[in-house]
Formats: structure tokens, sequence, C-alpha cells
């Protein structure tokens, strides 16, 4: 891993070098707020690493084995804004321990937006300002700590949904993940975001088709390796949150993690 620091993005009204580019993935939509909530035991565990709690979910509490030693597959998981201790978020990040990797999900809100359901007088745009801000202030550590605490030969991978798309993306453009960054119904992406350098969903207010044609477009022109998908009579948030009782977005979540898995394997072996 390169001892190079992260330059993390600021989204929204914040300023930053990724205003000046073109914007391919908007601010957060009512869709990124909803969704079905599932039932489940998550195996995993609450880790605190560099002050920040953090979902843990090893390998080896899924009958597979990690190790200390060479040959480790780690996923770094950027959650959506319901955070990585959020059911469905902890049975995802369980699914993925499950087929090999150690996954760990940092809780840059702590203060998820489920905490503010039926809230009167709750300001979305203020808590979306101060997660940010936490979440720029709090990863670069989260990150230097977890490269210090886990063997320099450990094969990383990183994975984002909608709020935590573009730090996926960041972390893909530093080198230090193995894999090309997978992101799912994204958030607060811009061109920049590519040109530094994935599974797709149909009907998204955020990451709109022409977005998705642009992304594919910027990517081929960088020859980058990369694999898309798209998920037809889907919705964003479908990855995470998806009705189990319509079999269609059922099964494109189930495909969309399925994918991640040989994605990240093909650059882990």
């Amino acid at each position: 891993m390169s001892s190079e620091p992260f330059h993390w993005p600021l989204f929204a009204n914040a300023a930053s070098a990724h205003e000046k580019s073109p914007s391919l993935a908007g601010p957060l939509d009512k869709d990124c707020l909803q969704g079905s909530k599932y039932t489940g035991e998550p195996k995993g565990r609450n880790l605190t690493i560099a002050g920040v709690q953090t979902y843990v979910s090893e390998a080896s509490r899924h009958g597979g084995h990690w190790s200390g030693n060479g040959g480790a597959k780690v996923i770094i998981f950027f959650s959506d804004v319901f955070g990585p201790f959020y059911i469905n978020n902890e049975l995802l990040q369980d699914y993925f321990a499950s087929k090999g990797f150690h996954v760990l999900g940092p809780d840059y809100f702590g203060d998820p937006i489920q905490n503010h359901g039926g809230e009167t007088g709750f300001n979305q745009t203020e808590w979306l300002e101060k997660s940010v801000q936490q979440a720029d202030t709090k990863l670069p550590g989260w990150i230097t700590k977890v490269r210090g605490t886990y063997v320099s030969n450990a094969k990383y991978s990183a994975v984002g949904y909608c709020f935590g798309a573009p730090y996926a993306m960041n972390i893909g453009a530093t080198g230090d993940v193995v894999a090309s960054t997978r992101f799912a119904h994204p958030a607060f992406l811009t061109e920049d975001h590519f040109n530094r350098l994935t599974s797709e969903v149909e009907t998204d207010v955020t990451f709109p088709p022409e977005s998705l044609r642009r992304s594919h477009d910027l990517l081929s022109q960088q020859n980058a390796t990369y694999h898309l998908q798209v998920f037809s009579n889907t919705t964003h948030g479908f990855a995470t949150r998806s009705d189990p009782e319509d079999p269609n977005s059922t099964w494109a979540k189930e495909q969309s993690a399925k994918s991640v898995v040989e994605w990240f394997n093909r650059f882990s072996a």
C-alpha cells in the first residue's frame, strides 16, 4: 500500500475542485431514503478504529478463513445514508465475508438518516452537510489506521453505495485497491471521479441514463478495466433495500452482490 495521503471529495455545496467538473450523479433524492428493511441476525461486530465505529465482518465467522498472512482479501464498505450498522447493510457485509473477504464498514455518520424518520423540523440539508464534513474529516485517519493494522500485502477492494460512491471512487484512484472500484446507485459523482480513475440501476434520478452513458465513454477513453451492469425495472437503492416481495428486484440485488464478489475475486487472487 502506498503512503500517500488520501484526498477526499467534498460534496453538495462545499467548495472543492470537483465542483468545476460536470455532475453525473446528483444529490440525495427521496429514493435514497426509502426501501424495504430486512430481518436477520448479523454476524459482524462493532470495532472502534481511529475513533470511528466500524462494522467488521470476518470470513472466519462464516466458516471461511482470514489470516494476517499474504493472500488476505479486504473489502472497504462505504455505506449509503443508513450507515454500516443498518441491518440491510450488515447482512450485505456479512454476505461478502461469507465469500472469503474481511469486510470493514466505517460509520462516518454516527447519526444515520433513519434516526430522523418523522422528526418534526428535521433539516436534511444541514444533516447532509454535517455528514459530509464528518466523513471528510474521519476517513483519512481511519484509512491510515486500517492500512497500519492489516498486513501490507493484503488485497484491498472498495465498494460504495449512494453516499459512499464518491469515497469508493476516490480510493480507487489512489492505487491502494487492487480492484477497479465498485459502486451501485451512486450519488454526488462528477466526471472528475471517472477521469481520475460498476452495477447500475435502470431508473435512477441521481444517476440517469445519460450519466451512465457518459461514464462509459469516460472509462472507455481511458482504456480502463471496467464492468457495467444495468438491471431493468429497478430503482435507486435496489442493491441494499429492494422489495423482497418483488422477484425482479430481489434477483437484481442478489446478482449485484454476486458480481461484486466475482469482480473483486478477479483482482484479489
